[in-house]
């Protein structure tokens, strides 16, 4: 199976290791992400001033993925979003399709939607399937908290996206499950972290950074799984610039979920870029590979057979 990698513009520059690490777990189920130097933007910067020059980006990306034959795996929420918009608007709207098309000829490219706009989780849970993913783990976490935090775009708005239930997610439930890991119900888990607001509204950004950070501590989390990019980066990165060093202030670590599920298939620290996250301490990568150890499915059989 192959797939055409977008990673956006944020990740290949500021979070490689969302990138490596998605590559590193799905090689291991045989799966290749091809990265296209063509790729451009999606468009989203401006998306609030153009709508045309909004679309034009990500319908071009879709073009030269169907031109390859391929469909696009997305790592980066934002990015997801454009892509799936931009087939909705041309999928309804042929006089702009036509215009568009004109402007693609130039580069000999052609949109006619035959590319489909896949995340990297659901192709997880569809094309793999939490079945297999068990079967291909060598260790799985016992004893580790995590909140996860889609952010907005993947979820909203459902008839764009159509990622999941907007209100009751499950695939990244279900997929965390496959980890050992415990998903926690919190307060803020379905809500903006404050990205968008960054640069704008910066005390308001930093308000809802810090709600979600109490909300996740309040639950027991041990570290917060991002799903989007900006998230991420508001929790590795905003997190501490904006830390004033009280004594009360405790850091909430990140993880990605490709990185949890790469320790559990045997991928190491390394490959992972586990270190990369900057709220990742080098005891934390020790406490995570203690609480590794046999999938529970693996001791069960084990004792099954001592008993017979």
């Amino acid at each position: 199976m192959k797939y055409t990698f977008f990673q956006g513009c944020n990740i290949p520059i500021r979070i490689q290791q969302y990138a490596t690490s998605t590559t590193a777990v799905f090689a291991k189920f045989a799966i290749e992400l091809e990265v296209i130097p063509e790729f451009n933007c999606c468009g989203y910067p401006v998306r609030n001033v153009d709508e045309k020059a909004y679309i034009l980006p990500s319908v071009r990306n879709l073009a030269i993925a169907e031109k390859r034959g391929l469909d696009i795996l997305v790592i980066c929420n934002c990015c997801f979003a454009s892509l799936q918009k931009a087939k909705n608007v041309m999928g309804k709207n042929r006089q702009l399709m036509d215009e568009l098309n004109t402007i693609l000829a130039k580069e000999d490219l052609h949109y006619s939607g035959k590319a489909e706009v896949k995340h990297y989780l659901t192709v997880l849970y569809e094309e793999v399937g939490p079945e297999k993913i068990k079967a291909q783990r060598v260790n799985a976490f016992t004893g580790l908290n995590i909140s996860v935090i889609h952010g907005c775009h993947v979820l909203r708005p459902r008839e764009i996206t159509h990622f999941d239930d907007s209100f009751v997610p499950r695939i990244t439930e279900e997929l965390l499950q496959t980890t050992g890991a415990k998903s926690l119900d919190w307060r803020g888990k379905l809500e903006c972290c404050g990205a968008a607001l960054a640069g704008i509204n910066n005390d308001l950004s930093h308000k809802l950074l810090k709600e979600k950070i109490a909300g996740a501590q309040e639950a027991g989390a041990d570290y917060i799984t991002p799903i989007c990019s900006y998230c991420h980066l508001q929790f590795d990165t905003t997190q501490k610039n904006i830390q004033t060093g009280a004594a009360e202030e405790k850091l909430l670590p990140v993880l990605l979920f490709p990185q949890l599920l790469g320790l559990c298939l045997g991928l190491d620290e390394q490959s992972l870029g586990i270190a990369k996250n900057s709220t990742i301490t080098a005891e934390d990568i020790q406490r995570l590979n203690s609480l590794l150890g046999p999938p529970v499915e693996e001791k069960k059989k084990k004792k099954a057979k001592v008993a017979a």
